[in-house]
């Protein structure tokens, strides 16, 4: 089968790779399509990443797979079920020379019955597996729409964990696709004003569609500035920071009202910069992905979340390479690949 790997030097192709064997606790599945999650993937194709991955491997997280068939102990998962995030290998093993980066980007891949692994197994630990969880039977969306709710569903319980209520602040840093699920949640829970800060007139734009009240572009104009005047000299009660620029973040910081909180949910080249940060300033808070599950499928359901409206583009898996040429020269913010 191919699978794209990558050696961590801004590379990223397509192999041939073998297809992965099931283990008694897991599912073959057909690989439908997988997106790109423009923060992380760019940092491990540039050996960014700031924690230790081992190259060559493959990657992806944001995929969507069919079941093909089961493991001999596999009995909650049926053939015919769709899954998020099936992986071709996964972390500490190996498939073939290559090591696991989440392992998306490939034509076929594993799911773990987590339920029955765990009554046979109680105080297992299912890393990863957890999070491999089916679509509901009573939910229509198409694969390519699916692999959006990953990134749906991880900002949802992000923002959920702020505790934001009815007109608090927020100040989002960044512009890609993640910030824009940060917007539309953050004005679910009842944000404003909702400022957008970003380096290009275009993104801010479309930062409006998913909620933001104002935008400030930081390439011309003060930051601080602009914030003071919509606040009212007041501050900033929370900032969301999905740009993982470490200058930029401390920046944001000084300009905190009263109370406020900075949340820094990208991945930093140089995270040791941030120590200079008042930690209690600082909001760690958590995306839970799992209990947002079926939350993320109920608004999708009721047309209140539009899966497709959270990507630009849809490419054939052949055409990988391409596909991340255009997201380095800004002429795509999030591609869907589809392998069929």
């Amino acid at each position: 089968m191919k699978a794209a790997v990558t050696e961590g030097k801004g590379d990223i192709k397509l192999v041939d790779v073998p297809v992965p064997e099931t283990g008694p606790y897991q599912c073959l599945c057909k690989i439908l399509a997988c997106a790109t999650c423009t923060g992380t993937d760019k940092k491990v194709i540039k050996s960014t990443i700031p924690w230790k991955v081992t190259y060559p491997g493959i990657v992806g997280h944001e995929s969507v797979g069919t079941v093909l068939k089961r493991g001999k102990k596999a009995r909650y998962i049926r053939e015919g079920d769709i899954f998020l995030r099936p992986t071709a290998v996964y972390s500490g093993s190996k498939l073939g020379p290559y090591s696991s980066m989440l392992g998306g980007f490939a034509e076929y891949g594993l799911v773990t019955d987590v339920k029955a692994l765990l009554e046979d197994n109680p105080g297992t630990e299912p890393g990863y597996a957890q999070f491999q969880m089916k679509i509901p039977e009573d939910v229509t969306i198409t694969p390519a729409d699916a692999t959006m709710v990953i990134t749906l569903k991880e900002t949802a319980g992000y923002v959920a964990d702020m505790n934001l209520s009815v007109n608090s602040s927020v100040l989002l840093l960044g512009t890609g696709s993640v910030a824009m699920s940060m917007s539309f949640f953050s004005k679910i829970y009842g944000a404003f004003p909702l400022i957008a800060a970003g380096r290009r007139d275009e993104p801010l734009d479309s930062m409006k569609k998913f909620g933001a009240n104002f935008t400030v572009n930081t390439e011309k104009e003060a930051l601080e500035k602009k914030v003071a005047e919509i606040t009212g000299g007041k501050g900033i009660e929370y900032i969301i920071d999905t740009a993982g620029n470490a200058d930029l973040f401390i920046r944001a910081s000084r300009i905190l009202g009263e109370n406020g909180k900075i949340a820094p949910y990208a991945t930093y080249d140089n995270p040791e910069k941030l120590q200079s940060v008042d930690k209690r300033f600082i909001m760690n808070a958590r995306t839970g992905e799992v209990r947002t599950h079926r939350y993320l499928f109920d608004l999708v359901k009721l047309g209140i979340v539009d899966p497709g409206s959270f990507y630009s583009h849809r490419m054939p898996f052949s055409e990988i390479t391409k596909g991340f040429e255009m997201i380095k020269n800004r002429e795509a913010f999030k591609i869907v690949f589809e392998m069929e």
